[in-house]
């Protein structure tokens, strides 16, 4: 599995979910489901994308977030939340909306990818190291994870 540096700012119109969040490794998954439509329930498995927010300090969304359209905050949109919550130090902030800063994950960095898994999607993520048997089976769909910092 390769990962690949990427500039951030994309929409996508899957319906996003929390599906994890520890606090003690500072970490939360975002899982975008793929429509549950006749090639989902035949083949009994789909593509999810999954976006994984590593160092994380604050998050502020609903557990069912709908369509993502994820960005990183202009600086007039940093320095308004900076002002409601203080101080955010070196991590970004990640916009989950388009034309709002109310759903939002303060971290140092996000990576996601593309996975099919099987159906109804609830595996943990693959992309976490620590789920070592689904890390394993699940390869990204293309070969590629996608990171905001390769490092």
């Amino acid at each position: 599995m390769m990962t690949a540096p990427s500039e951030l700012g994309f929409f996508d119109g899957r319906s996003f979910s929390l599906i994890d969040y520890r606090h003690g490794h500072t970490q939360v998954v975002l899982r975008g489901f793929p429509p549950f439509d006749d090639a989902v329930v035949e083949s009994g498995e789909g593509v999810v994308l999954d976006l994984r927010f590593l160092g994380v300090q604050r998050i502020s969304c609903w557990k069912d977030i709908g369509p993502v359209h994820l960005r990183v905050a202009e600086v007039a949109e940093r320095a308004i939340v900076e002002s409601r919550i203080g101080p955010i130090g070196r991590r970004e902030v990640f916009l989950l909306a388009p034309d709002s800063i109310e759903s939002y994950i303060i971290a140092g960095r996000v990576v996601w990818a593309e996975f099919l898994i099987p159906s109804p999607f609830t595996l943990p993520s693959p992309l976490d190291s620590q789920n070592r048997e689904e890390a394993e089976t699940y390869q990204p769909v293309g070969g590629f994870t996608y990171s905001t910092r390769t490092s």
